[in-house]
């Protein structure tokens, strides 16, 4: 029996992803420091007005903001507390480790390279959703009260929203697919006919 190249390839991308999930959740500081502060530097650059500071600290985002939050439990009545949106950057990388899971299980000579490099295009897309996520706090799940001192409009209001949905729940997955695919544009096909080849040359099928 002639065993296909295409599943044995996913058989090792599978044993290759607890390892990549493993390192990635060990160093997460290191590795989510390149999405954190190009967030920070967006966030800072695109709402100076109510973003007063971004820190990245115990693997979470967090944006200092100027925005005003009234009747906290414990405070007293008149008193204000300012906002601090928080966001998680596991929740939006770990689509690196199944990248890297799959490049790591092809036997191509430059799938080192292509990790750097496919590491370095994913970090724009791991950005923007934690982005969405911090704009969606102070937008929409912190109440209207808060809403209005950002200045977005209703309409600005629905895009954070769609935003965040496309950032949360489609880029962290499709994104390294589609760049792994696109990385590595002859594999498949390779392994396919690779497969084919020997499944005629079978002898079970001869007769």
């Amino acid at each position: 029996m002639v065993r296909n190249p295409l599943y044995a390839f996913f058989l090792k991308a599978a044993l290759w992803l607890p390892l990549c999930l493993g390192l990635w959740y060990w160093k997460a500081e290191w590795f989510n420091s390149p999405a954190a502060i190009m967030s920070g530097w967006i966030m800072k650059g695109l709402f100076p007005g109510w973003v007063e500071a971004v820190e990245w600290a115990q693997r979470t985002v967090s944006v200092v903001t100027t925005l005003e939050i009234a009747m906290v439990p414990g405070m007293k009545e008149g008193q204000h507390a300012t906002m601090v949106a928080e966001a998680n950057p596991l929740s939006y990388s770990f689509g690196l480790p199944f990248f890297s899971a799959l490049l790591l299980a092809s036997r191509e000579a430059k799938r080192w390279r292509k990790l750097m490099v496919g590491a370095l295009f994913l970090v724009p897309f791991q950005a923007w959703g934690i982005c969405f996520d911090l704009l969606k706090q102070v937008a929409i799940s912190a109440g209207p009260a808060v809403a209005a001192q950002t200045g977005f409009s209703t309409w600005q209001r629905e895009g954070i929203a769609m935003g965040y949905q496309f950032g949360h729940l489609i880029m962290p997955t499709v994104a390294p697919i589609a760049l792994w695919l696109a990385l590595n544009r002859q594999f498949i096909p390779m392994l396919m006919l690779e497969g084919a080849l020997q499944h005629g040359k079978d002898p079970g099928r001869q007769g």
